[in-house]
């Protein structure tokens, strides 16, 4: 038998100590859970980042690991430009009357090798010339060739260098229907014909023609995407026939002729934009159209022409509009008078410059806008062939120059005054005067 004591021990041990085991599990207990909430109340994932709030934008949500974006500005919507409007297309023409080359005319560019130089003639106005869109001369005499002497009045014939001298003033058209066309027979107009393709294919000549089918062909110029067609008639050949089989040559402006000029002004306006007839008529030194003029006129203004630019009577004639039938108006010089010439009376020393302004209207139709008449005066000396000869602006002619003037000892019925030839000017030419 164990002693009590053994017992108690024993028993007393394994109490306590399971008593004990059991208060230390559950201070254990308590301290772990204690300590777990602690913990839970302090930590965060969050801990260890930075992040800066953002301003709403767009109703955007920024994810808070990110920088957020640049908000874009947006651009103003630009004003659009207007389309520029554009230009009506126009066209400056220029035209000049008589280039009528006399005698003495042929003395003022007489050189001493015996050739000829002309260019001095145009010196002062050849930027006016070369200005216009279209330049057109009315070259009175034929350019009939060198196997022909030169010679002046009554039957002409002028050098080649003539031709060269237009060209380098700036002229474009030539017109060779006149009175003086058939000077040197068929083959003075051949040979002007062949000069002027072979050294100035780029000019334009109108009035004479190498066969039957380029008289018939309607002459149209384009310039500025207007289409311009050009007709010149003259009225006679001083009494020299047309050789059977060349009647092609010229085109005569005569009553029994007019149904072929009608057909021909109609063909032009089927072809072009705008007419022009350069029509060699009227009465020598007359400054009032003659009733022949007055007919054509009407004839043309019934066809539909919309513009008639005349020549020959060697003196200046009135400005006009006329009413055609089709509700249209057709503007007519009647003459431009002499732009370079010989005669010796003063009336006949003035001419004009015309100058015409052609504009698209809105409708698309082409119209004349402007229209005048620059009054032109030439100057020969005494010495016609000192190299004086030039045409000038009556308004840039002086008193000094017209002192040298050989007119003063060659005029038999008139006296060459500025005065005179300014009054003489502003009675023809009205309101169309361009001092």
């Amino acid at each position: 038998m164990k002693p009590l004591f053994y017992k108690l021990t024993q028993h007393g041990i394994s109490y306590k100590v399971k008593k004990a085991r059991f208060i230390f599990c559950g201070l254990f207990f308590l301290f772990i859970f204690a300590s777990c909430n602690k913990t839970a109340q302090t930590f965060s994932p969050q801990d260890n980042l930075t992040v800066t709030p953002a301003a709403p934008t767009s109703g955007l949500t920024l994810s808070p690991s990110k920088s957020p974006e640049p908000t874009a500005t947006p651009s103003p919507t630009p004003t659009p430009t207007p389309s520029p409007t554009p230009m009506p297309r126009q066209v400056t023409l220029l035209a000049v009357g008589d280039d009528l080359v006399h005698g003495s005319t042929l003395n003022g560019g007489l050189q001493e090798d015996g050739t000829y130089d002309f260019n001095g003639f145009y010196r002062h106005l050849t930027e006016e010339i070369s200005a216009a869109d279209i330049a057109v001369i009315n070259q009175e005499t034929i350019l009939g060739g060198s196997e022909f002497p030169y010679s002046g009045y009554p039957t002409f014939n002028t050098p080649d260098a003539m031709g060269d001298a237009i060209v380098n003033a700036g002229f474009d058209v030539v017109l060779h229907a006149t009175n003086h066309t058939m000077d040197k027979g068929a083959k003075g107009v051949e040979n002007c014909l062949n000069y002027w393709k072979t050294n100035h294919p780029e000019i334009t000549v109108l009035g004479i023609y190498d066969s039957p089918e380029a008289k018939d062909t309607i002459t149209v110029v384009e310039k500025n995407g207007i289409r311009i067609a050009m007709l010149n008639y003259t009225y006679g050949l001083n009494g020299i026939p047309i050789p059977n089989g060349k009647e092609h040559l010229v085109t005569l402006l005569t009553w029994n002729n007019r149904d072929y000029i009608r057909s021909q002004i109609r063909q032009a306006k089927e072809l072009s934009d705008f007419v022009i007839v350069f029509p060699h008529w009227g009465t020598e030194y007359v400054y009032e159209p003659d009733k022949s003029q007055i007919s054509w006129t009407t004839l043309f203004a019934e066809e539909g022409v919309d513009l008639v630019i005349g020549a020959h009577p060697h003196v200046l004639e009135p400005v006009e509009w006329i009413e055609r039938p089709d509700g249209g108006n057709m503007l007519v010089f009647y003459s431009l008078g002499n732009f370079i010439s010989g005669q010796i009376e003063a009336p006949r020393l003035l001419g004009g410059m015309a100058e015409v302004t052609l504009t698209e209207t809105p409708e698309g139709t082409i119209e004349i806008t402007e229209s005048s008449v620059i009054p032109v005066v030439t100057h020969y000396s005494e010495q016609v062939g000192d190299g004086t000869y030039s045409t000038y602006r009556l308004s840039e002619y002086t008193e000094e120059l017209l002192q040298t003037h050989g007119i003063h000892k060659r005029a038999e019925y008139t006296v060459f005054t500025l005065e005179d030839t300014w009054e003489l000017a502003r009675r023809i030419l009205g309101s169309y005067l361009k001092e």
